[in-house]
């Protein structure tokens, strides 16, 4: 096993190393010109007679890879903006967009809307070119409506991306170990995954920092929800409609790799059926890293009939997904479940009643502790 098979940085892990093209080829234009555009063409209400009068562009004429990332990047936010951008949802997709986001997005093993690839891991650019990328020193390259705390909350998503890729070579270890290291060795593996954690968690709770969570609520988060019923239609495409789940930060490959390396079960209801759901929304290659480390993964087998400071390090491990568990939960009530004063169960952007969802998630990482 090895990171580069997966499409995973030394560095950036699951995100780009560097950024997507700032401007796609001279037959794009149009669509380049949008994206300063956009939040003004949402709130004045042109957006989707802007959308419907362009032309259906061919993809077949995007080479390069990064130009086809910036052209999905682009295509799913035309998507989401054009069916959320109005007082009431737009239920059909115009060919202009449909065909080639359904054409490169077939093509690219991905999904035809937007979602945490295109929101998080490639919607970045370099503040200062001259300087690596972080969290201070990226923003976002194509926004909804705009301002400060919806850049920071898909740039701060992205921080905790970086935070985690300290860690990938580490669940490759840990599974080799497994196989054939001491149980020193997997312990060892073990105490550093646990370390490595705590910078993850410092990374979500600064979601905090420039976000707030009114605004999240009222401007952002509507622009990334799924297809409402009966679904949208892909003009040019088919007929019939299609129900898409919204971008969510359970599309990341990141937490379900370590569950994987962990031997963390989640049973169907009310997590595990929707966390192997949403891995169809994840890059193929980063899919392939979890469902990879999944079957092959038997660091679980192993704690069980090691020493006891093998299962001390293992269960140390589990207790910092919990706890990382536990301040999603607690971001989720903030971000959503209070600014919608309805109570428990709100609906996420996924689809999932929210708090049973993250409850169970918690749950199981709690309850695999040996």
């Amino acid at each position: 096993m090895t990171l580069a098979q997966y499409a995973v940085d030394p560095v950036t892990g699951f995100v780009p190393p560097v950024p997507l093209p700032p401007r796609l080829p001279t037959p794009f234009a149009a669509w380049d010109a949008l994206v300063p555009e956009l939040s003004a063409l949402i709130r004045s209400r042109r957006l989707r007679g802007v959308l419907r009068a362009l032309p259906v562009a061919d993809v077949a004429a995007l080479e390069t890879e990064g130009d086809r990332e910036r052209a999905l990047l682009l295509l799913t936010h035309f998507a989401n903006a054009h069916v959320w951008g109005g007082d009431t949802a737009a239920l059909r997709l115009p060919a202009s967009v449909s065909v080639p986001l359904c054409t490169l997005a077939s093509a690219m093993g991905r999904q035809p809307i937007a979602h945490y690839a295109t929101t998080t891991l490639t919607n970045w650019q370099l503040v200062d070119a001259a300087q690596p990328l972080s969290v201070d020193n990226a923003r976002t390259i194509i926004q909804f409506l705009g301002g400060v705390d919806e850049d920071w909350f898909f740039v701060a998503s992205m921080g905790v991306e970086l935070a985690g890729a300290p860690l990938l070579p580490v669940v490759a270890a840990a599974v080799q170990h497994a196989h054939s290291g001491t149980d020193q060795e997997l312990a060892v593996t073990l105490d550093a995954f646990a370390a490595g954690m705590t910078a993850v968690h410092e990374a979500l709770e600064a979601v905090r920092r420039w976000c707030d969570p009114a605004t999240y609520y009222l401007r952002v988060r509507p622009f990334v929800a799924g297809w409402p019923q009966p679904g949208v239609i892909y003009e040019g495409v088919s007929d019939e409609p299609r129900r898409l789940i919204g971008g969510s930060a359970a599309q990341s490959a990141l937490l379900q790799l370590f569950d994987a390396m962990l031997g963390v079960h989640h049973a169907d209801a009310p997590a595990g059926a929707y966390l192997r759901t949403v891995r169809a929304f994840m890059p193929p290659r980063h899919r392939a890293f979890v469902e990879d480390t999944e079957r092959d993964s038997r660091v679980r087998e192993r704690v069980k009939r090691g020493t006891v400071a093998l299962q001390g390090a293992y269960n140390a491990a589990l207790q910092r997904i919990a706890a990382f568990r536990d301040a999603h939960m607690r971001l989720a009530h903030d971000y959503i479940v209070a600014p919608s004063a309805s109570g428990r169960d709100t609906t996420g952007t996924g689809g999932t009643a929210l708090d049973t969802f993250l409850r169970g998630a918690h749950r199981s990482t709690s309850d695999a502790k040996l």
